[in-house]
């Protein structure tokens, strides 16, 4: 058995396979960005106006022009005037609209003034109050051509909007590797299926497909295979074939039963660890079988113990084999209660809420209670040898996404 970090070591040792390649912007999000993107433009690309209002060229005293300022048309977004912008003049502009041609002129700058503190008398513009600030935007104020927009990760929809003010059509990504997903047990049936005996329903299969269709890769339904040696090696050698990697849930602990690290052995599967010293997820096998290029995660069968290794393994993995560093979503929060515990030879991870006050433990009879993780917002992670937590200290949560 190997620690936590050793296993997430020997995932991140693993070699690069998943090729690049271009996607139109409409099918990008959630998919892995494998390349940092620079700005190919200053960003804004000009000056603009940050709100409507009467652009003027203010001077450094601070005073309402007495006179009013001359009316000189209007900008909207999209459009320029033909001339420039002379002192004692003012223009109508609209938010987004690039600012005229101005005079260097001074002891003056530009300024917008909103136009509810403006009023139109004898031809003339006349100012009731001053803006404390200018209400412009400046050319590459927000970026500057050759800034870095973007470093690699999973794009979200806020992503693809950077991508798309940049002027890019396109978002170079990995390739969504195919993922079989295969459950094992004798007592699995699946949903909308009567029960029968001591049998229950599959809920890991569904589970891991749904959690990783978030994830850039493409899980594949392989259905489940009873705890019969000849049928779990039939179904793991076609559940290999054409795949990047296979998850599977059950038969991966020492039972009289659990015939998958057999099974894959005599396939070829070169086993990486098997045995984690985690909590829950000890039995968890990690393998690759060189013949089809394809890696091999199994995790214990009970419900919570996938979840868990789904996001602290799993997920890993895949961003591995596009070249990425995963790094999970934390916040730090204080614990609403003390935890203590007895059992500190391994990793173990807990469920947790956040509340008003910080973060709660979601109580739980053991990783079969699945039900349980209808309120967890989050993971928190006691180190091996941490015995307690106490109540108000501050701690990693780590958040699902």
């Amino acid at each position: 058995m190997i620690s936590l970090q050793e296993a997430l070591d020997a995932i991140a040792a693993r070699p690069i396979c998943l090729p690049a390649e271009a996607v139109p912007l409409s099918a990008a999000c959630g998919r892995l960005l494998v390349q940092p993107l620079y700005a190919s433009l200053d960003q804004p690309p000009f000056d603009k106006a940050a709100m409507d209002g009467w652009l003027w060229l203010a001077d450094a005293s601070g005073h309402i022009p007495a006179a009013g300022l001359e009316p000189f048309g209007t900008i909207a977004a999209g459009g320029t005037p033909a001339t420039a912008l002379e002192p004692g003049q003012a223009l109508r502009i609209m938010t987004g609209a690039a600012l005229p041609q101005l005079p260097l002129v001074v002891g003056h700058s530009a300024c917008i003034q909103r136009f509810e503190w403006a009023v139109e008398r004898d031809g003339r513009v006349h100012f009731t109050q001053l803006e404390k600030f200018d209400n412009i935007i400046r050319r590459g104020e927000n970026a500057k051509q050759g800034d870095c927009l973007l470093s690699p990760r999973l794009l979200r929809a806020q992503d693809i909007a950077i991508l798309a003010a940049d002027g890019r059509a396109t978002a170079q990504v990995a390739t969504r590797p195919r993922v079989a997903v295969l459950s094992t047990g004798t007592e699995l049936v699946e949903a909308g299926q009567p029960l029968h005996g001591s049998s229950i329903y599959d809920s890991n299969r569904p589970q891991l497909l749904a959690h990783l269709a978030g994830y850039a890769c493409q899980p594949e339904d392989c259905g489940t295979v009873p705890d019969d040696y000849q049928a779990t090696l039939d179904a793991l050698a076609a559940a290999l074939e054409g795949r990047q990697l296979l998850v599977l849930s059950g038969g991966v602990s020492m039972g009289d039963f659990d015939y998958v690290p057999r099974a894959l052995v005599q396939l070829g599967v070169k086993e990486i660890f098997h045995g984690v010293a985690m909590r829950p997820g000890k039995p968890t096998f990690f393998g690759f079988h060189e013949a089809s290029g394809c890696h091999v995660i199994g995790l214990p069968g009970n419900p919570v113990s996938v979840f868990v290794n789904t996001e602290v393994l799993v997920k890993p993995l895949l961003a591995r084999l596009a070249g990425l560093d995963y790094r999970p979503l934390t916040v730090r929060l204080p614990l609403v209660s003390t935890i203590r515990r007895k059992q500190l030879d391994r990793a173990e991870f807990l469920p947790v809420c956040l509340g008003e006050h910080g973060v709660e433990i979601v109580p739980y009879g053991g990783s079969s209670a699945i039900q349980a993780l209808a309120a967890v917002d989050g993971f928190i992670c006691l180190a091996v040898g941490v015995a307690e937590l106490s109540a108000g200290e501050l701690v990693d949560v780590r958040l699902i996404r």
